[in-house]
């Protein structure tokens, strides 16, 4: 069995780019457990401001749900405020995920590019926390993968996003050659699009908009970058080695 540890920033983050790898580790029997640095109490709920302490009681449990559609048990908040997560000391953000590879112990660690996917600061210094701490973290054998986007996939599907402000301008970087690409089956599919509909008060828009097809469509591939860190041992010996469940997930 292995472990899959998820790093995000912000509840909806893990299933957006991770739904169909964590899913696929879980129907195998693997452990999966996902960190969240906030609790979106900042954001929008239905495009509208409300107090963030219902935001952010709504969003943990638009969360819980997500995962019980893709068989994720285990999650837990950091507790920091959304929004300001570049205020926070690097070095205590730092400290603290480093205690939590110390007690997971992943095999594989799954969270956002230096982008940051959509640009926001938030996940930009999340980015920066985690490869840090991976870096200094006494363990050779496990792989640091960054969700990442295709030419073709942000060709796609961002400028229906951006009619939403999903992302900020120039945003998501692409990787014209990710190192994994998944293509989720169908029951994989299904379980992330459910999982997506789970977190209602952000993605009832974007259903609504454009439609189960759209959506699916959306849903079906996910990129993934091992980083130059990760791979380092690999890289010394030439052969780059890709996270182990590439060949598992079947193409539609």
């Amino acid at each position: 069995m292995s472990t899959v540890l998820g790093i995000w920033a912000h509840p909806d983050d893990e299933v957006f780019v991770s739904g169909g790898f964590m899913g696929d580790a879980a129907r195998r029997g693997d452990r999966v457990v996902c960190i969240h640095m906030t609790r979106g109490e900042a954001g929008l709920s239905y495009r509208k401001r409300r107090p963030p302490e219902t935001v952010a009681s709504l969003r943990q449990r638009e969360l819980e749900a997500s995962l019980a559609c893709l068989g994720v048990e285990e999650q837990r908040f950091f507790g920091y405020p959304d929004g300001g997560l570049p205020q926070i000391p690097s070095d205590k953000a730092i400290a603290h995920l480093l205690d939590v590879l110390a007690e997971v112990q992943p095999d594989e660690i799954l969270t956002f590019g230096h982008d940051g996917f959509t640009g926001h600061p938030d996940p930009q210094a999340l980015s920066s926390w985690a490869t840090t701490a991976f870096q200094q973290w006494n363990d050779s054998e496990a792989r640091l993968c960054h969700a990442t986007v295709s030419p073709e996939w942000k060709e796609a599907f961002v400028p229906a996003l951006n009619e939403f402000d999903a992302f900020w301008p120039g945003y998501p970087t692409i990787c014209p050659y990710p190192d994994v690409t998944l293509h989720l089956d169908e029951e994989l599919l299904d379980a992330k699009v459910e999982a997506l509909r789970a977190h209602t008060s952000q993605m009832t828009q974007f259903f609504d908009a454009y439609g189960e097809a759209f959506m699916r469509s959306l849903a079906s591939r996910e990129h993934f970058r091992v980083s130059q860190v990760a791979r380092r041992d690999e890289e010394v010996a030439g052969i780059p080695r890709l996270i182990s469940n590439q060949s598992q997930v079947a193409a539609l």
